[in-house]
C-alpha cells in the first residue's frame, strides 16, 4: 500500500507540473481574450490534482512519522527536516497559490488582469514546487 501511495504521489507530481505549464502558457497567451470554459476546466483539473497529491502526501507523511524511530530530532537533521517540514509546508503554500489562481476568474476585474494574476500565481507555485521536489528520488513511478 505504501509503495502504491508513493507511486501515485510521484505520478501526480508530473500531472501537476504539466498542467501548471499548460495553464501558465495559456494565460500568458490569452491576456486580451475573455476567460474561456477551457481556462476554467484546466484550472480545475490542476487544482484537483494538486489537492489529491497533497492529501496522499499527508497520508505518506503520517505513515512515515509513525515509523520514525524515537529519539531522532527531525529539526536537527537537514534531510529529515526537508522531508518532514520544509517539503510539506512549501507544497501547502504552492497549493494555496494554485487554488487562489484557479478562483481568480470570479474577480470583478479586467480579463487581462485575470489572466496575468492567474499566470503569476501559477508561476509562483511552479517555482516553489520545482524547488522543493526531492529530485534525488525516482523520477518515474515504479523505477
Amino acid at each position: 500500500m505504501l509503495k502504491g501511495l508513493l507511486d501515485l504521489h510521484n505520478l501526480l507530481r508530473w500531472a501537476i507540473l504539466i498542467l501548471l505549464l499548460i495553464n501558465i502558457v495559456r494565460h500568458y497567451t490569452s491576456i486580451n481574450k475573455p476567460f474561456s470554459t477551457s481556462d476554467k476546466k484546466l484550472g480545475l483539473w490542476l487544482m484537483i490534482c494538486a489537492h489529491i497529491t497533497f492529501v496522499v502526501g499527508i497520508v505518506l507523511l503520517i505513515i512515515d512519522l509513525k515509523n520514525l524511530p524515537s529519539g531522532i530530532s527531525v529539526m536537527q537533521n537537514s534531510a529529515l527536516r526537508k522531508q518532514y517540514v520544509e517539503h510539506p509546508f512549501a507544497m501547502l503554500i504552492a497549493i494555496v497559490l494554485i487554488t487562489i489562481g484557479r478562483g481568480v476568474f470570479r474577480k470583478n476585474i479586467t480579463e487581462a488582469s485575470k489572466h496575468k494574476r492567474a499566470a503569476n500565481l501559477f508561476l509562483a507555485s511552479l517555482i516553489i514546487i520545482l524547488a522543493m521536489i526531492p529530485w534525488d528520488k525516482a523520477l518515474i513511478p515504479g523505477m
